[in-house]
């Protein structure tokens, strides 16, 4: 597939992932020039980048904890009760993050608002240790 003028316009049906890549980088070059094969190949590698540097917590084997309520003043209208813990809007979902040497990584997500708070408290636990679970509340 290919966008064109906001269109999903349907290449073909291949038979190998090397037959759908080139006709695939013929229409992107047919469509939208030379430059566009470029800066596709450079959103692919930032793409990758960004995948490298954000990795998914695993939690397994980390101890249950309780929540880490935000303090009363922090919590806003419509926002989490509870720090790490924010609303997303495209998946409907509660999902949990932290920062970490200064990068923010995923946790996880989940329908309930204390479920991802919970797995946040135990990012916590595992990489911060019991100290900052006890700062933090």
């Amino acid at each position: 597939q290919i966008r064109i003028e906001e269109k999903v316009r349907l290449i073909g049906y291949y038979d190998n992932e090397e037959e759908a890549a080139t006709d695939y980088a013929r229409a992107v070059f047919k469509y939208k020039g030379q430059g566009a094969l470029g800066r596709a190949r450079e959103r692919r590698a930032l793409g990758k980048v960004r995948e490298q540097n954000s990795i998914i917590i695993d939690l397994t084997g980390v101890p249950q904890q309780s929540p880490i309520p935000k303090s009363e003043g922090r919590i806003k209208e419509g926002a989490s009760k509870y720090t790490g813990v924010t609303f997303n809007k495209k998946m409907n979902k509660w999902q949990a993050q932290i920062r970490i040497e200064g990068k923010v990584r995923f946790i996880g997500s989940s329908e309930n608002e204390e479920e991802a708070a919970v797995d946040y408290a135990r990012a916590v636990f595992k990489y911060k240790g019991q100290g900052a679970l006890g700062k933090a509340r």
